[in-house]
């Protein structure tokens, strides 16, 4: 019963700290992450999630990826063409 609250406790703890978690540094539409290499848009759940001091501005898809940046797995802010 004590590791059931402790489990109830520690999920709490954790939902708390996303929801206090600070919004993105800059107003742009993407953001990049200069730890991992990687830009996202601005309302994936990976930037709100990440250092201020990682957070890298980018006006465009194109930019950040000039830059270096690979996209985001789970925002996909920029998808290659289909080739037919």
């Amino acid at each position: 019963m004590k590791k059931f609250f402790v489990a109830i406790i520690a999920v709490i703890i954790m939902t708390t700290a996303v929801v206090l978690a600070a919004p993105p540094k800059y107003d742009t539409p993407y953001i990049g992450n200069s730890y991992r290499k990687t830009f996202h848009k601005r309302d994936c759940p990976s930037v709100i999630q990440m250092n201020h001091e990682n957070q890298v501005p980018f006006r465009s898809v194109d930019e950040a990826l000039n830059a270096g940046y690979s996209p985001c797995g789970n925002c996909k802010p920029w998808t290659p063409p289909r080739r037919s």
